[in-house]
Formats: structure tokens, sequence, C-alpha cells
């Protein structure tokens, strides 16, 4: 199985593409995209993405989507961080990126960010029993505690490389006072949480971001040429204190000059500044370093999402994923419409809605199958997949079951069932019933993830005297609009549905 991931930082966004390799969520990278969209340059006096930052955005995705596809990745996860997070309009342009580019950046808070960050670093590094992990970005600093496995503390402060660059540094090369500002700001920041993240005796403090990576570079290099990795170095505070006040003696011009630090150059003090304020507070004499970051860690998780999707399959719920793959089909969409639906349907089951024994299965199968028509083409790709769920050969269904399996992708989209549709008028009328009925199930779940982000999830659904209230937590608007559309043929079969969104 191979997954695409991206990350849309402040100063750059990323493109990871990875094998998964056996189980336990190790992988084989296939191919990595790097795009300095520097995002943090983009903001205007309200802190608003201007259409520059929009342009390289969508720029960025862009071909994000295009290498993806290239190697046989349907679709690319994307998690957007600090930039638009914080900017005001950052939901707005995260949408019209998504239409723009049918890849949907999905924002993150930084709590999350620090969780995943910690997530990607634990497979590039040796946890121990206690870690320390500060991962500097553009935007913020994140900080993350826990054991070998996961987080179980994280703080996101408002302390990222570009943000101090643009707030404190006026004048190249920097004076120390500008320096002193950054670091006094850091541990101001810093105080209030020092002692959830201070080092104990055995905590072991790691590293993790491009500001880091050229610290280590460069001391590792000794003026000589930098190593080819700088995963697991360890660099001690007093050297990057060091090397903060030799680069900010430097102008930008000489700093650029310096191997690994080219187009880092502008931003490399203010970050040095940060790291070394933070890991003084904090009481840390040694970090280690870890390459391995967000984007590590999204791809981890993914990974282990669809390996617990698989395991609790049956085999002819297998035969479906398997059925899938062969037809290209965007597994993580798939997945996610899969688990909606699926609630969707118990819960309609508990307020006392009577299904047949088979419907689960069948709806199941249709929600991993929904979407293979478009191995053929976009235009119609309901009416596809029905002919190539008819004729896939599909192993532990029978005759009917395959044709009800059918159908239901046949009516995820567009117009619902006719009595003018030959297939469809050609079922006897309980199944008709059930195909009517399900596919209502099977178009809230699809429009549900209408962004592809794969974040909403239902809250509750309840049964009210004018018809249905449904309420999802991690919608995107898309994804709202995309259920609210498709709610046509749930209020032929069940009665009307208003969709709400919820922020708990």
């Amino acid at each position: 199985m191979r997954v695409a991931v991206a990350d849309v930082g402040t100063n750059s966004s990323h493109l990871l593409i990875a094998e998964a390799r056996g189980e336990g969520g190790n992988y084989r990278v296939l191919d990595v995209l790097k795009d300095r969209t520097r995002l943090g340059e983009c903001l205007d006096a309200a802190g608003k993405v201007t259409l520059e930052g929009e342009v390289r955005l969508q720029r960025a995705l862009t071909r994000f989507r295009q290498l993806s596809a290239a190697a046989g990745v349907p679709e690319v996860q994307v998690y957007a961080t600090s930039a638009l997070r914080e900017a005001p309009n950052g939901a707005e342009v995260a949408e019209r990126a998504g239409q723009e580019t049918g890849l949907y950046p999905v924002i993150i808070s930084g709590e999350r960010e620090g969780e995943l960050t910690y997530l990607g670093a634990g497979h590039s590094v040796d946890f121990g029993e206690d870690n320390v992990l500060l991962d500097l970005g553009g935007g913020s600093l994140e900080f993350a505690r826990g054991g070998p496995e996961r987080a179980s503390d994280v703080l996101s402060l408002p302390l990222g490389a570009i943000r101090m660059t643009r707030a404190h540094l006026r004048n190249e090369p920097p004076t120390r006072q500008e320096v002193q500002a950054i670091q006094n700001a850091a541990r101001g920041a810093l105080a209030p949480h020092r002692e959830r993240f201070a080092v104990r005796p055995g905590t072991q403090v790691v590293l993790s971001s491009g500001t880091a990576e050229a610290a280590a570079a460069l001391l590792a290099a000794g003026g000589g040429r930098p190593p080819v990795s700088v995963n697991g170095c360890s660099v001690n505070t007093v050297q990057l204190g060091a090397l903060l006040e030799r680069l900010r003696d430097m102008n930008a011009g000489s700093r650029a000059r310096l191997p690994g630090i080219e187009r880092r150059a502008e931003i490399i003090v203010a970050g040095l500044a940060v790291l070394h304020a933070a890991l003084e507070a904090l009481g840390a004499r040694e970090a280690v370093v870890s390459e391995g970051a967000l984007r590590e860690g999204m791809l981890i998780e993914e990974l282990r999402r669809q390996a617990t999707y698989v395991g609790g399959l049956s085999a002819r719920q297998r035969s479906v994923l398997t059925t899938a793959e062969r037809f290209g089909a965007n597994l993580a969409h798939a997945r996610h419409v899969t688990e909606l639906a699926r609630d969707l349907f118990a819960r309609l089951v508990q307020t006392g809605e009577r299904f047949p024994e088979e419907a689960r299965s069948l709806l199941t199968a249709a929600a991993g199958l929904h979407e293979v028509g478009q191995i053929v083409s976009q235009s119609a790709h309901h009416k596809h997949a029905a002919y190539l769920i008819r004729h896939a050969g599909l192993r532990g269904f029978a005759p009917r079951e395959i044709e009800l399996v059918a159908q239901l992708a046949r009516y995820h989209r567009r117009g619902g069932p006719k009595p003018t549709h030959p297939e469809y008028a050609a079922l006897p009328p309980a199944d008709r019933g059930l195909v009517s009925r399900l596919a209502a199930v099977l178009r809230v779940a699809d429009g549900l993830d209408r962004s592809h982000a794969g974040q909403a999830h239902v809250r509750y659904l309840t049964r009210m005297p004018w018809g249905w209230a449904l309420s999802v937590s991690g919608a995107t608007p898309l994804d709202l609009v995309g259920a609210r559309d498709k709610a046509d043929l749930w209020g032929r079969e069940f009665g009307p549905l208003t969709v709400t969104a919820s922020n708990r």
C-alpha cells in the first residue's frame, strides 16, 4: 500500500510518498518534494494570507498532486499548521485551495501538530521512557513530552523562526540587543510552562526542525563537508550558543554561503536564538536531532489506520479492498466513508429503523467501492462503478448481493433510484426499498467527506418531530455542504435531515 502526505508550514511545504513495509508503521520512502511556499512572508497588516500566498500554496499543492498521481497514489493527506491556523482568512484560503487543486489542507491545532511530530521523531531516533521534543517551525514552537510511543503533554507557543525574525530583527547583521530580545521573549513565553517540560534525571531532549538540522550539520562539519545525515547527532547547548554568536556576526549573504544555510540564511539567527533560550530554560545540556517530524508522523498514523481497518475486515470485505486497490480507488477516502456509513447506519438502527441482516455488509462493500469508476472517467463515475462491480468477480458475494452493491454504488451521487431505471426496476420490491434506503445513507456519508480530508465524525443523529438532526465534528465547510446537498434521498426515505457542525 502506498500513501502520500504533505504538510503546509509557515516557511515551506513538504510532500512525502511512501510504501508500507510489514507491520508497525514501517515504510519505504518512494519520493519527497519540498516547496518553499514562505507563507509567513505573505501576510498583510491584519495577518491575513495575501493573494500571493494563495498562489504559492495552490502551486505547491498542484505539484504535490501531480507527483503523487505519477507514483500511483490518488490522494494526498494535507495538514496545514501555524500560517493558516492563525490567519483570520486561513479557513477560506484552505477551502479555495481545495476547490482549485483537489487537495484540501486540513488546518490542525498546535497540540495536534506536536503529537504527530512526536510520533514521527520517535520513529527516527530511539525514544526512552521520558523524552522532551522541541519542534521549531516558521510560525510556532511545539513542545511535547512523553514515553516511547506517544506524547502525553503538548504545548504550542508562537515563537517560530519567521515570526521572531519579523518581530525583532531590523538590522543586518542583527545586533546583540535584537537577539537578546528574541531570547527574552522565548523565556517569557515558556516560563509559565517550564515545569511541564523541564529536564529531569534520565530525560532525553530531542530537536526536530530545519533550524536544528542546519545547526547540527554545521557543528558536525567543523569547517569541512557536512555529513549526509544528522539524524541521531547530538548537539550541546554551549555549542549552539557559540554557533548563534558566530552567525549573528555575519550578514545574510555570508551566512548563505555556509553549507545547509543557503535558503535559511534570513531566519537561522532567530531560530537558533529561540532554541538556545528554550534549551537553557529547560535545563538541557544537550539534545539529539531527529530528521523525522510532522509529515513522518502523519504517514505512520495513516499506515496504522489502514492496518487496523484491514485487520477488522471479513474475508469477503477483504475482497472488496483488493478490488478497490485494483481499480486505483482512493483507499483513505473509501475507508472514511465506510466508517461514516456504518456509524450512520448503526444510529438509524438504534432509533428503531429496521433493516435485513445483510444490510450492513452490503453498505460496507458499496462504501468501499463507490468511487472505483473513476478509473474510467470522473464524469458518470457512479455508473462506471456499477459496471465494474458487476464484472469484478467479488469473492464471497452471491450474484444478487453483487447486483445490490453495484446499484448502491450507482446511486451514491447524482440522481436517486427511479422506476424508469431498468436495472433498478428489475429488482424485487423488497430489494428496491433496500437499495434506496442504503443509498440514502451512503450519499450522506460520502458528502461528509467531500473534501477527502477524513476529519468528519458523527456526534449524534436524533429523530425529531420534523425529521432528523445530525451533528458532526471535524467537518470542513465543504463537507457540510456536501452532506446537505446529498441529503435529498435521505429526506425521501427517512424524513428531512438537518446537518450542523459542532466544535466539540
